[in-house]
């Protein structure tokens, strides 16, 4: 499919008698009435074919100065990947595996998850040297933050970099002018975060948060476009990481689930050219680990997206009450599990470990069993109990003897192994 310049050149190179390989199908009207004619004419006369055909059209002058203004023999340069390679930088993390440099990084999740903390905690690692959750090691200890506070709350910020024990001369806050919101929609406000990052020299930009950042909203792909090109070229020039805080949307049975919803990058508010944009999406939520949800208990963070690599396995992490007030981060390296009801064998294994533990001298397994059925378990559930617990149980005697008793173990010894032949 030609495109018009291409269709130009064609007629160009033609009237200068270079070879010009094309079918008249292949170009648009009026342009294969001019090819046809160039084609049809004597030559020496393509010319003044070109002109007569043109003869009453209203885009006459348009197509004739157009043509002219071609330089015949022209051919736009072709970037190969070899031609380039040399130039490219590699491909570097702020931390390693979870957050890439001069890239824009994703996290979302819903309001009151703890995504500022996350940011918060992140912060302190890198200026005082503590290496990231997992371990990874800070690649520029004590290098500058920014932290864009679109959220306009700098106190709860000052807060949480004071519980951190955090330099906070090395955490740089933009804020609004007074009287007015960020808007990185607009120039001026890009060109303060500019300014900013060229004097600073940041290790990370934090962005908090993407629906409070831009005046148009984030449904509209062409305003949003603006936005992420901008911030994209910014994080490429200052090669540094950028991480965009963001929300996510109220999901399925409404938004009192919205704390330990399990999201998805489709889940995320705005349009889908956010995450596009982003090279690694990360996410998170808190994990009901008992009975009752808790908006305190333990959070999984993961991976959602990432262009770059392979997916790091979830984290965990808990909120660590200090004295007298105020929390921080504690990070597991496993996430944590999501609570499940206990089943029949799980029940049954609790009341045989609280039997057991009760009796000193052990209880006859005549005497379990009947007990064990007067709370509805069976035979078989009580001896996959026995068998799950383990060395948790020995026998006082061969497992054969009537006498035998099942006796709960010493604990200091519960890695011991025990007698063959045990139930």
């Amino acid at each position: 499919m030609l495109t018009k310049r291409m269709q130009y050149q064609l007629l160009a190179d033609r009237l200068a008698s270079l070879p010009a390989k094309a079918n008249a199908r292949d170009f648009t009207p009026p342009l294969q009435l001019c090819w046809q004619a160039i084609e049809s004419a004597k030559a020496g006369q393509e010319q003044e074919a070109l002109y007569h055909v043109l003869e009453g059209l209203p885009e006459r002058k348009e197509i004739i100065e157009a043509i002219l203004a071609t330089r015949p023999g022209f051919h736009p340069e072709m970037t190969s990947l070899a031609s380039i390679a040399n130039d490219l930088p590699p491909i570097e993390w702020i931390w390693e595996g979870w957050i890439p440099r001069g890239m824009i990084t994703v996290l979302g999740a819903s309001q009151g998850s703890g995504k500022s903390f996350v940011v918060t905690d992140l912060s302190w690692r890198i200026i005082h040297n503590q290496g990231f959750p997992d371990g990874s090691p800070v690649k520029r200890p004590g290098a500058n933050i920014i932290y864009v506070d679109a959220e306009m709350v700098p106190q709860i910020l000052n807060q949480r970099s004071q519980r951190y024990g955090m330099d906070r001369s090395k955490l740089f806050v933009m804020l609004p002018e007074p009287g007015e919101m960020i808007d990185l929609g607009k120039q001026r406000y890009q060109d303060r975060l500019s300014e900013m990052t060229a004097v600073l020299n940041p290790e990370l930009i934090i962005i908090d948060s993407l629906s409070s950042v831009h005046s148009n909203g984030q449904n509209n792909v062409e305003d949003v476009r603006l936005l992420m090109s901008y911030l994209i070229r910014l994080a490429a020039w200052a090669n540094c990481g950028l991480v965009l805080v963001h929300h996510i949307r109220k999901p399925p049975g409404g938004a009192g689930r919205m704390m330990n919803f399990d999201m998805g990058m489709e889940d995320l508010s705005g349009t889908g050219f956010i995450t596009q944009q982003a090279r690694v999406v990360l996410g998170m939520h808190v994990v009901q680990t008992g009975p009752k949800f808790d908006p305190n208990g333990p959070r999984e963070f993961k991976m959602l997206k990432n262009n770059l690599g392979k997916y790091p396995e979830p984290l965990g992490f808990r909120f660590v009450p200090l004295q007298p007030e105020g929390v921080v981060l504690g990070w597991d390296k496993e996430a944590p599990q999501n609570y499940r009801e206990p089943s029949q064998l799980d029940l049954c294994k609790e009341w045989l470990m609280d039997v057991l533990k009760n009796a000193p001298d052990g209880v006859k397994v005549k005497s379990i069993l009947g007990l064990g059925a007067e709370q509805g378990f069976g035979r078989a559930t009580i001896f996959r109990a026995r068998q799950e617990l383990g060395e948790y149980i020995s026998n006082t005697e061969g497992r054969k003897s009537p006498d035998n008793r099942w006796k709960w173990a010493d604990e200091s010894l519960a890695n011991a192994e025990t007698e063959p032949g045990a139930d």
